[in-house]
């Protein structure tokens, strides 16, 4: 009888690795949906709260491992409050409907809810995003996503960090900054080059959406300069010093 060997899979089965591909997305939008509104760990408990007419089902404990995708088996009533808390941050960004047990909108007065199709999608979205068997319509959800709070902060880190790396190169800010700049940027770009003079020196920020947009050009000056050569190590030090 012919021996019946023992047999090894180099590989993951497509289930799984479609799970863990989920548990990322879904980390992405939860970040997306925190960033996007400012909203600190004890801020988005606090709403999701409000948001379940009382019922504390969103802890900070489960914030870190949703934020990190580290979470791998969330109970049901998280996808709850998840799917609860964005509508009703959607309902006030659409209809200005207070959430719930609120008295003001002073936590959530720019409301940024996700959304498809213009709607704030139902729980089950939610769970087939984290199971990994859906896909957001809007690629653009899968970007990063601050608020415009964040963006004020991070525009006056970004003057402040790149005033101090002309000084440690030993470069003359007032004589040399414009011609930096217009480096990082296409060649005609005024508006945005005089925006990004602006910003250096203190006398603007940007928008959110301005500053996302703004971004590989910033990191491309920073890098010129000695600073955080990649997005993400730009967008991890404006985070320590903003």
């Amino acid at each position: 009888m012919e021996m019946i060997r023992d047999v090894v899979f180099d590989e993951k089965p497509v289930a799984v690795t479609q799970y863990e591909s989920g548990v990322a997305l879904f980390s992405r939008l939860f970040t997306r949906l925190m960033d996007s509104n400012g909203f600190s760990h004890p801020t988005t408990v606090l709403l999701a709260k409000a948001a379940l007419g009382g019922a504390g089902w969103l802890h900070s404990s489960s914030i870190n491992g949703l934020r990190k995708g580290s979470l791998m088996n969330p109970g049901p009533r998280t996808f709850v409050a998840v799917q609860a808390l964005n509508e009703a941050l959607w309902r006030y960004e659409s209809k200005k409907i207070l959430i719930p047990g609120t008295t003001s909108s002073n936590l959530y007065q720019d409301a940024r809810a996700i959304t498809e199709d213009g709607v704030a999608p139902d729980l089950g979205w939610w769970f087939e995003i984290f199971a990994g068997i859906r896909q957001p319509k809007d690629p653009s959800l899968l970007g990063p996503a601050i608020s415009s709070r964040k963006a004020e902060e991070y525009s006056a880190a970004w003057g402040a960090l790149m005033r101090a790396l002309f000084m440690r190169a030993g470069i003359d800010l007032i004589v040399e900054h414009s011609r930096l700049i217009s480096q990082s940027y296409p060649s005609g770009d005024t508006e945005r080059v005089r925006k990004c003079q602006q910003v250096l020196f203190g006398h603007a920020v940007w928008s959110a959406e301005e500053f996302l947009n703004e971004l590989p050009a910033l990191t491309s000056f920073s890098k010129a300069l000695g600073g955080p050569a990649s997005e993400e190590d730009l967008l991890e030090e404006l985070s320590h010093t903003s």
